[in-house]
């Protein structure tokens, strides 16, 4: 059994814009589609589709979804010319086929774009050819998707000893580690999204800690923080806790918060705190250090 039978990670879609005319049939069945098989991607046309909506609105939908866009220009179709632009308006990767270079608009010809000619080993030609361009297309399209939300997100934590927001850098490489003032009791953090993007759900937050044992959790469920393993023993803050909050996709341009409460701080002692989010695929950490100006329960 080989590693693409073992895999359970979608296939990569192309979708393929072209006139629906039989001329183009095994253009597409032995041509574009193959190519897509060999490169582990799997290839369709509207017309193969079932949908409620109507057929431009689902043109749409699909060109968004789609990992590249198989375009032949052939003949100059209409309607393969506007969803054409229409799918390089929203910045897709777009794979142009033509059988005669003039077909190419003049504005187009600086695009990827393959000429297959028109004689009997045209369907070979533009399989050979477009097989890895495909290739090309789908990893850069993988590149392109793979977000680095620590652009993208803040964090904001309030220092309870003057109530004002202070934010606190990830990883801090090349700013000081903030050092916030606490009265006890709890942490007020703040998760801004400063993008024009959807941030996905974050399901899966942890406090790391250097500070002696102590009882954490959530004001807002009452659930303690569980005590996790930290196999990096030599961190700076190797005490680990799961945050027991779920904090929904966050839209464009907003924010949303969540408290941590503790029992245990030590008076007049800096300690140091990590705080790590997990996005997507990947996770990012967001150090900090408090100073405690008062004794919270022990």
């Amino acid at each position: 059994m080989n590693d693409e039978t073992l895999s359970t990670a979608p296939k990569p879609f192309v979708f393929v814009l072209m006139p629906f005319n039989e001329d183009f049939d095994d253009i597409y069945k032995i041509g574009i589609k193959e190519a897509a098989k060999e490169v582990g991607a799997y290839a369709e046309r509207v017309d193969e589709q079932i949908f409620n909506e109507g057929i431009l609105e689902r043109i749409f939908n699909q060109i968004s979804k789609a990992d590249v866009i198989v375009a032949d220009m052939t003949g100059r179709n209409p309607n393969v010319f506007y969803e054409v632009g229409y799918a390089h308006a929203l910045r897709k990767i777009v794979l142009l086929l033509t059988q005669k270079a003039d077909d190419i608009p003049f504005d187009l010809k600086h695009k990827q774009h393959i000429i297959y000619g028109n004689g009997g080993s045209k369907i070979q030609s533009l399989r050979s050819e477009l097989t890895p361009r495909l290739n090309w297309a789908i990893s850069e399209s993988r590149r392109k998707r793979e977000v680095d939300y620590s652009k993208i997100i803040s964090i904001f934590i309030i220092d309870t000893s003057n109530f004002k927001l202070t934010e606190i850098p990830e990883n801090c490489l090349s700013k000081p580690i903030p050092v916030i003032g606490s009265l006890g009791y709890r942490f007020n953090f703040q998760l801004h999204n400063n993008s024009l993007q959807e941030i996905p759900s974050i399901t899966h937050m942890y406090l790391f800690t250097d500070s002696h044992d102590f009882e954490p959790g959530s004001l807002a469920t009452h659930e303690k923080l569980k005590r996790v393993y930290n196999p990096n023993i030599s961190d700076k803050t190797p005490k680990k806790y799961r945050i027991p909050t779920i904090i929904p996709s966050i839209p464009a341009d907003a924010v949303e918060t969540f408290d941590v409460y503790f029992k245990g701080l030590t008076m007049n002692n800096i300690e140091n705190y990590k705080l790590r989010i997990h996005v997507s695929n990947n996770y990012y950490d967001f150090p900090f250090q408090v100073f405690c100006y008062t004794n919270t329960i022990k």
